[in-house]
C-alpha cells in the first residue's frame, strides 16, 4: 500500500480527493432513491426516461462546462454549477410528478451538472506527477465504487427513516457542499492551459475528438458504461421484482465493494499495466455469469467477483485518455469521456428498463454483457499514442 501512501503525501491531493468524493456520493445514491420514489407510482420505463434525461443533459455539460471551467477558472464554475444542480435535484422531489415534467426538470438537473470529475481526472496527473499516475487513477476509481458501495445503503436508510424524497435532498446537500470544499483549493487550477498555449491547441470545442484513439476510447466508454447501467437495473429487478425495494441497494453495495478491492490491489501493482481490452473482456465474462446465478446468494458472491474486474477497467481507461492527449487538452477530454459516460448510462438504463418490462428480469444481464463485450472490440491497441 506504500504506493497510496505516497500519495497522501503530495500536497492538496487529500483535500481534492476527500472533498470530491463527498460531492460526486449523490451519483450511488439518487439512482435508487429516484427509482424508489418513481415506481411507487409508475414503472421502470418512467423510471428510465426521467435518468436517460438527466444524463442526455448531462452529455452536453461535460465538454461544455469543461472547457468554460478551463476558460474562466474552475473554481468560479464548479461553485455556480454546484448550486444551480443541487436546485433541480430538489425540484425533482418539488414538482408535481408528472412524467414529461419530471424529465423536463430532469434534464436541467443533467445540464447543470459540475465537471468535478473531469476537474480532479486532469488536475491528478499535474498534481501528483507521471511515476504515481497509475496509483492516482485508481484511487479516482476506487473513489467512484465507495460512492456506489456506500451510496445506496446510505439512501436505502435514510428512505427508511424518511422517505425516498429525504434521501435525493441528502444528495442535493452532499453536492453543493463537496464541490464548494474542492473548489475553495487553488490548486484546482494546475490543469488549466497556459494563456498563451500554440494555437492549435485553442481550438472550437470538439477539435480534441481528433486525436488519434480517442473517438474509440470514448466509445468503448460509452459501451463499458452502458454495460453497467443495464447490470445495476437488471440486479435491481431480480432481487426486487416489479417495486425496487431497499435490499436492492445493499445487493448492489456488495459489486461495489468487490470494485473497491480490485482497484486498490490493481492501484498497488507496479508492473506493466494490463491491457484495457483484456479488462472489458473480464467484465463481459462476469456479466454472462451474473446471468446464470440461480438465487440472490450465488448472485451476491459471483457479484463481489465480478466487481473486482471494474475499477481496474475504469482506471485503465483514464490513464490511457491521460497518455493519449496533451496536458492542455485534458480538462475538456475528460469532459467528453463524462458525456461518453452519460450517454452510456441513460442508454443502458433505458434499453435495460424497457428489457425487464417487455421480457422479464432475467433480460438484461445477458445483454449487458454483450454490451460490454462490444466495448472491447471498439477501444485502440494498448500501445497506441498520438501521432
Amino acid at each position: 500500500m506504500s504506493a497510496f501512501r505516497d500519495l497522501f503525501r503530495v500536497p492538496s491531493f487529500a483535500w481534492l480527493f476527500g472533498t470530491s468524493i463527498i460531492g460526486r456520493f449523490p451519483q450511488g445514491m439518487v439512482g435508487l432513491a429516484l427509482m424508489m420514489l418513481i415506481t411507487q407510482t409508475s414503472s421502470y420505463a418512467v423510471f428510465s426516461a426521467v435518468s436517460a434525461a438527466t444524463t442526455a443533459g448531462a452529455f452536453i455539460a461535460g465538454p461544455a462546462l469543461s472547457r468554460l471551467a478551463d476558460a474562466r477558472g474552475h473554481r468560479r464554475v464548479l461553485r455556480i454549477s454546484a448550486v444551480l444542480h443541487a436546485g433541480g435535484t430538489c425540484a425533482l422531489v418539488l414538482v408535481p410528478h408528472s412524467p414529461p415534467l419530471l424529465i423536463a426538470v430532469a434534464f436541467l438537473v443533467g445540464v447543470s451538472a459540475p465537471p468535478l470529475t473531469a476537474s480532479l481526472r486532469a488536475v491528478l496527473p499535474v498534481l501528483v506527477g507521471p511515476d504515481r499516475r497509475r496509483s492516482a487513477y485508481a484511487m479516482e476509481a476506487t473513489a467512484q465504487e465507495i460512492t456506489f458501495v456506500l451510496g445506496p445503503p446510505v439512501a436505502a436508510l435514510v428512505s427508511s427513516l424518511g422517505g425516498p424524497r429525504l434521501a435525493i435532498f441528502v444528495a442535493a446537500a452532499f453536492v453543493l457542499a463537496g464541490t464548494i470544499g474542492y473548489a475553495r483549493d487553488r490548486n484546482v487550477e494546475l490543469s488549466r492551459p497556459p494563456a498563451d498555449r500554440p494555437r492549435e491547441e485553442r481550438a472550437g470545442l470538439g477539435a480534441v475528438l481528433r486525436i488519434p484513439g480517442l473517438a474509440r476510447l470514448l466509445g468503448g466508454t460509452a459501451l463499458l458504461t452502458c454495460a453497467l447501467a443495464a447490470q445495476v437495473l437488471g440486479v435491481a429487478a431480480l432481487v426486487s421484482g416489479a417495486s425496487v425495494s431497499a435490499d436492492a441497494g445493499l445487493v448492489m453495495a456488495v459489486g461495489s465493494l468487490g470494485s473497491l478491492v480490485g482497484g486498490l490491489l490493481y492501484g498497488s501493482v507496479r508492473r506493466r499495466a494490463i491491457q484495457l481490452r483484456h479488462l472489458l473482456l473480464l467484465v463481459s465474462t462476469g456479466l454472462f455469469v451474473l446471468a446464470l446465478a440461480p438465487n440472490t446468494g450465488v448472485l451476491s458472491v459471483v457479484l463481489f467477483l465480478w466487481g473486482g474486474t471494474v475499477a481496474p477497467a475504469m482506471s485503465r481507461l483514464f490513464e490511457r485518455l491521460s497518455e493519449l492527449v496533451p496536458a492542455g487538452s485534458a480538462t475538456e477530454a475528460f469532459g467528453w469521456m463524462g458525456s461518453a459516460l452519460a450517454i452510456g448510462n441513460a442508454v443502458g438504463t433505458l434499453f435495460a428498463g424497457l428489457l425487464v418490462d417487455g421480457f422479464g428480469s432475467h433480460a438484461a444481464l445477458p445483454a449487458a454483457a454483450v454490451i460490454a463485450l462490444l466495448g472491447a472490440l471498439v477501444v485502440p491497441p494498448g500501445g497506441e499514442r498520438p501521432a
